[in-house]
């Protein structure tokens, strides 16, 4: 689209001749082993590597795709430019770039913190522009541009500038995280055509009278306002597709305001979500406005934030609307009391239920036939803070969940387990009764692989129950504060068990010596666990490891262990000679060592070592720095050195001074009023983007 090699055929608008061409190409072989996500949208696919070669012989210097070092000589010829390194150096030089006569497009996703305005070629020939920095420049000049994609700047306003490329088509945001406000004038821009905005958690507005972009196909996010022109209104006229989320909803003072949306004759949409923010004082009928929001039926994915009604909407009890929804998502609806008929949605992949404080069954509807299963399709599914949540059917005498694999549960202590037979991982969380638990996980859990076990608040010592998960391959333990030590037998039951972390568990003094039993364990980390002293003295028979993340304290229990390819060692004060014994490694990394003062000379023995990697060392950085530090010569054979210095963190200070600006920008009088209007990029935006 950018570069005018696709143009509008007839009836067809120019996003479906692209996809026209694309799957002509797919039916030819050109494209292959194309892949979809949930909602049948490509995400990715390979090209055959002869058309490849192919391709790059015709297009000969016209096209440039690099990665690995710096460019510095490009050819005058170059057409279309995408960079992908990622360090602490510019990937290609001014100078080089400056000698490029026609550059139509530049792909520059070469992003590192300390890089605050990114280099733009000096011509104006511009089509498609992606940059990742923490500035935005001046774009008034690139007056051809018609892709643009921001990503990572830490700007809280778009600049104005961007308002006078007057051929945009498609403008994408990525990952701005100080963002509040995109410019009042971005209407101006009447050939938008994509308005893509994700993980962008502080944008508190859009831009007034949105419903003028007649040509508008997708805008990915609306924030309504209580103003003229920031209504629902605007989005009456607009032929919207892909994803919608509607923010600022009890800024809505009707249903008939919520009608004026129009949602329901957008069938281009696949997934909407709607967000109430906070709304004291407000005389706002939430179940209204719900009702008037009726979608299309073509949605594949349906999410409610805040919603503050007790009953929800007919149209959500209507199972010709919601028929084809492979994933839903019901975040903080506080007052709901029972939830629609979800166990009959025969698609249905996903479910996310989260805060609900009355809800007592998930599905309450009554089911007849043998043949008939509840939840036929769903595969991962997650309550979360349902206090009073007793079972997942109301009649559980019907078969249920026949192809659920993943499970997560956190804060639903009356939830009686039912047998579930397909499950293979359960996250739990803040589970008090650990003992009974435990019991409804090994009687109704039989094919578990994983298990993740978090902020157990009175768990003390592993239940014995554990021992019996046979098929167990991944067991993670986290904040669990009142944890002591890991009963032997327990561990010498797991015999399938390939990995094992334990993270922040402040009172844990022992890992037991059945953890050296474990023949197949290949992943061990433990960290943050301060009474933990010691390894057991057999961990060299251990001989499938081969990732370990540890201590400094700890190190010493690792020798012998000859078969570990990834190391990690935080918080050391110095490492031993035998280090160079262990030559099957391939990655090392040292983080937050303060006192670690050298390397040993045995690390140039190392022969494999391809990644070493030096976190927060401040003595370390000057010993290794390139070519004149004096650890230099015992780490110069390994390909790559990374070195990071704790002054290329994100501190208190930058994030303090983001809020104060970002206060400033919206006109707000303190940082109270900005974390008052929402948490910036909260829970629920983090699932739908």
């Amino acid at each position: 689209m950018a570069n005018g090699f696709i143009k509008p055929e007839g009836n067809l608008e120019v996003e479906d001749v692209g996809y026209k061409v694309w799957k002509k190409l797919y039916g030819r072989s050109f494209f292959q082993e194309a892949k979809s996500d949930e909602f049948d949208i490509i995400t990715s696919f390979k090209m055959h590597d002869l058309f490849h070669d192919v391709a790059q012989s015709i297009v000969g210097e016209e096209c440039v795709v690099y990665g690995k070092t710096k460019l510095t000589d490009l050819s005058t010829k170059v057409h279309h430019l995408h960079s992908f390194i990622s360090n602490e150096y510019e990937s290609v030089t001014k100078t080089s770039l400056d000698r490029v006569e026609s550059l139509r497009t530049f792909l520059d996703d070469s992003y590192c913190y300390d890089k605050n305005v990114p280099l733009l070629p000096l011509n104006n020939s511009l089509r498609a522009l992606k940059i990742s920095s923490r500035q935005i420049p001046l774009l008034m000049d690139l007056t051809h541009l018609r892709y643009l994609n921001l990503r990572k700047s830490y700007v809280t306003c778009l600049p104005r500038s961007i308002c006078r490329l007057k051929k945009l088509q498609i403008l994408k945001l990525e990952g701005c995280s100080a963002l509040v406000r995109l410019s009042k004038h971005l209407t101006q821009l009447q050939d938008l055509r994509q308005i893509l905005i994700n993980r962008c958690g502080s944008l508190l507005v859009t831009p007034p009278k949105m419903g003028k972009l007649r040509h508008l196909k997708t805008l990915s996010k609306f924030i309504v306002g209580s103003k003229s022109g920031y209504g629902l209104e605007e989005l009456h006229g607009l032929k919207l597709g892909g994803k919608l989320h509607i923010k600022g909803l009890e800024n809505v003072p009707s249903e008939g305001n919520a009608k004026e949306a129009n949602l329901i004759s957008k069938r281009e949409l696949n997934r909407l979500y709607l967000s109430w923010g906070r709304s004291e004082g407000s005389n706002v009928n939430a179940e209204r406005v719900l009702e008037g929001l009726e979608p299309p039926s073509t949605l594949k994915s349906f999410g409610m934030n805040g919603y503050k009604g007790k009953q929800l909407s007919r149209w959500m009890r209507n199972p010709s609307i919601l028929k084809d929804l492979v994933d839903i998502i019901l975040y903080k609806c506080v007052n709901c009391k029972e939830l629609p008929p979800l166990g009959k949605l025969a698609h249905l992949k996903r479910l996310y239920v989260h805060g609900m404080k009355d809800v007592k069954h998930i599905d309450s509807e009554s089911y007849d036939g043998v043949e008939e299963k509840a939840f036929p399709s769903l595969e991962e599914f997650v309550m979360r803070n349902l206090p009073n949540l007793e079972r997942i059917l109301r009649d559980e005498g019907v078969e249920m969940l026949p192809r659920l694999s993943i499970l997560r549960i956190n804060g639903v202590p009356k939830l009686q387990f039912p047998s579930l037979p397909s499950v293979e991982e359960l996250d739990a969380r803040e589970i008090e009764n650990e003992g009974s638990f435990m019991e409804g996980v090994v009687g109704n859990l039989p094919r578990l692989k994983s298990l993740y076990i978090i902020s157990f608040s009175k768990l003390k010592v592993l239940p014995e129950q554990l021992g019996r998960l046979g098929a167990l391959e991944e067991l993670m333990i986290i904040e669990c504060d009142e944890l002591e030590a890991f009963p032997e037998h327990v561990l010498k039951g797991l015999t399938c068990l390939r990995r094992l972390e334990v993270y922040r568990c402040k009172k844990l003094k022992w890992l037991g010596e059945g953890l050296g039993h474990l023949a197949c364990l290949e992943v061990f980390h433990v960290s943050r666990c301060p009474e933990v002293v010691a390894l057991p003295s057999n961990m060299n028979q251990l001989t499938a490891l081969r990732e370990v993340t540890i201590s400094g304290t700890l190190l010493e229990c690792l020798q012998g262990v000859l078969s570990l390819q990834r190391l990690v060692i935080k918080h050391c004060s110095s490492l031993p000679e035998w280090l160079g014994d262990m030559t099957s490694l391939r990655e090392l990394r040292l983080a937050r060592c303060s006192e670690l003062r050298s390397l040993p000379s045995s690390i140039q023995r190392l022969t494999n070592l391809s990644h070493l990697s030096i976190e927060d060392c401040p003595e370390l950085e000057k010993r290794c720095k390139r070519e004149t530090g004096q650890d230099w010569q015992y780490i110069a054979h390994i390909p790559q050195v990374r070195v990071v210095s704790s002054s290329n963190t994100i501190t208190c200070c930058d994030t303090i001074r983001y809020i104060w600006t970002a206060c400033n920008t919206a006109g707000m009088c303190s940082a109270l009023d900005f974390w008052e209007h929402d948490t910036p990029m909260n829970q629920f935006d983090r699932i739908v983007e």
